[in-house]
């Protein structure tokens, strides 16, 4: 016998066999009637409320049309794995080609090996606990940087609403220890390496130890971007590495791609030291491209310098000063560090190196080109007092 309610109406049922169900049911205004059948009495109960509280804020839509939308979305939800929406993330996104290179790299060997055919709804904390549990613990930088990846397509998932919540964020996953910590030049290395360099690749060393511009930077400068009365570098692009793999086998520059830099603190105006002026007007009479456009470190036929071309001729001399670990980056970090030797502020060197943090860029306003050219004459005065030193 059915038993009223405030809201709807409850039997109890006894089957053939004795088995007690409960049947809940309730009518629509229209005269409509729905129900269902529970094995509890409570678990009954809770769909009538739940079916009361539709109606109260007007929410309410038939159950079936419910379970027919519910079912939809599960489906939906199944074929949303995680490769197939690392691909249109990846496709979608407006991210840089070495980006996009790096992404996929990841993909391919850390990620889509364990999550690939897995529905995003089911990437949990404890299947991200357990697939970093399954990477190879040397490559620890990379697989920081594969839950970067992993952290980023699961937020991005949640802002798509197509997971209720991304998996809490596991502190120092996306971290890796430095194990190695680059040692600056010393001035007598540079020395070394500058003169064991071909002339025309001297001035290179110069901008990359005394200035801290980066590899890319140094090899997409042009006659334009120079100053040579002044010493002002106008750094406004840079060239990415190859970017297709085996491109280079077959077209020396197919696999590059001349971009902006990374962030927006990377366009910047730096300054040579003075005491490089004559090698940088020299540089300029005798080795840079003709016209504007022309490169300061072309290649053999006026196109891009590659890099091989580069570490075949900065490797004996780095070899040279006793510095075999020392690599063009490395030269970055003796720029930046010499100029903190001599009192730039954190703002200046982030400003000098072309670095953009949340951290920094409040203070980054601050740093002004006069500031950076009096940095570069702090230097250079220091130069000139070591290069006498020598001479005498």
């Amino acid at each position: 016998m059915a038993r009223k309610r405030g809201f709807g109406e409850l039997e109890r049922r006894r089957s053939v066999t004795g088995v007690v169900t409960y049947r809940a049911r309730y009518a629509m205004p229209d005269g409509t009637r729905y129900s269902r059948t529970f094995g509890t009495k409570l678990d009954a109960e809770a769909w009538l409320a739940l079916e009361r509280s539709l109606i109260d804020r007007d929410e309410w839509t038939p159950p079936k049309a419910r379970q027919l939308a519910e079912a939809k979305r599960q489906a939906a939800a199944r074929a949303n794995t995680v490769a197939a929406f690392a691909n249109r993330y990846l496709a979608e996104r407006e991210l840089r080609p070495n980006t996009i290179s790096g992404y996929r790299q990841l993909l391919a060997t850390r990620i889509l090996p364990y999550f690939g055919e897995m529905p995003l709804r089911d990437v949990t904390l404890s299947e991200i606990k357990a697939w970093r549990a399954s990477l190879d613990g040397s490559t620890e930088s990379t697989n920081a940087a594969a839950y970067r990846l992993l952290r980023s397509l699961m937020q991005a998932a949640e802002e798509e609403e197509l997971i209720d919540r991304a998996p809490p964020k596991i502190r120092g996953a996306g971290s890796a220890r430095v194990k190695r910590v680059a040692v600056p030049a010393t001035l007598d290395e540079l020395a070394v390496i500058i003169e064991a360099m071909p002339e025309r690749l001297r001035l290179l060393i110069v901008l990359a130890a005394f200035v801290g511009l980066r590899e890319g930077e140094l090899l997409e400068l042009r006659r334009s971007d120079i100053d040579g009365v002044t010493g002002r570098v106008s750094v406004t692009r840079k060239i990415d590495k190859d970017i297709i793999p085996g491109a280079k086998d077959a077209c020396p520059n197919c696999g590059r791609v001349i971009s902006a830099p990374k962030t927006a603190s990377g366009v910047r105006t730096v300054h040579v030291p003075p005491p490089f002026l004559p090698m940088l007007q020299k540089h300029l009479l005798e080795h840079t491209a003709p016209g504007p456009t022309g490169l300061l470190f072309a290649g053999d036929r006026t196109d891009h310098m590659s890099v091989r071309y580069l570490m075949d001729r900065y490797r004996p001399a780095r070899e040279a000063a006793g510095r075999p670990d020392l690599t063009i980056h490395h030269l970055r970090h003796t720029a930046l560090t010499i100029a903190g030797q001599h009192g730039a502020t954190a703002a200046e060197l982030q400003a000098r190196a072309g670095h953009a943090s949340q951290a920094a860029m409040a203070i980054y306003q601050h740093a002004t080109l006069d500031r950076d050219k009096s940095i570069a004459e702090r230097i250079g005065e220091t130069y000139d007092t070591w290069h006498a030193k020598q001479t005498t």
